[in-house]
């Protein structure tokens, strides 16, 4: 993945009222949908996170969305502190935001990956199947604090199917759903490292 670099402001540029009132973040979703919420980080690396967004249901958790994050070459010495709390384990938006950052979603890719039963754990809808297709999100998260924007990392989200499915992201994100549904350039790389998670993990 590419070192961070400033964010183009005259690039899908959104208002810092129309910021604050953006689509939930999955750890607040996770929370109301289903009463809990946790994040197990399950590898940590100079350059990657993977992650299990979770809720406990009788003790046991239930991983509601496998998230795969990219960190850049260099850290902004802006976000340092942020970086070192997410790197130890701490909620991405839930950092940002407690202090005092703005954070976008730039999309750039929405469709299915196909995903062992096993690796949700729980119930699932999938009936017999050993595997299922499970909706996945790839973005690249930008903040912003004041005058200042440049992009953190590049994120996917695996999602649990009682969680989210294609359709329940289409009605979240609207027009900019229709428009990433074609890998595009320079996404392939990433979903082969997800692909490889997902089976190891």
């Amino acid at each position: 993945m590419p070192a961070s670099c400033s964010a183009n402001p005259n690039q899908g540029e959104t208002p810092r009222a129309e910021k604050q009132s953006r689509p939930l973040g999955n750890s607040e979703r996770i929370r109301l949908k289903f009463g809990s919420y946790g994040i197990e980080v399950l590898e940590n690396s100079p350059g990657l996170r993977v992650s299990s967004l979770y809720s406990t249901h009788d003790g046991e958790k239930i991983n509601r969305t496998f998230a795969v994050t990219a960190y850049p070459d260099v850290i902004e010495p802006a976000f340092a502190k942020e970086h070192e709390a997410i790197i130890h384990g701490q909620s991405i938006g839930i950092v940002f935001e407690n202090n005092g950052w703005l954070i976008d979603k730039r999309h750039l890719y929405f469709g299915q990956i196909e995903t062992p039963r096993s690796h949700f754990s729980g119930s699932s809808p999938c009936g017999d199947s050993s595997k299922t297709r499970s909706a996945i999100h790839v973005y690249a998260l930008v903040v912003r604090k004041d005058d200042f924007e440049i992009q953190y990392a590049f994120i996917a989200e695996v999602h649990h199917p009682e969680f989210l499915q294609l359709g329940d992201l289409a009605d979240i994100y609207g027009p900019e759903f229709e428009s990433h549904l074609e890998r595009k350039e320079g996404i392939g790389d990433f979903l082969e490292i997800i692909e490889s998670r997902i089976l190891a993990l």
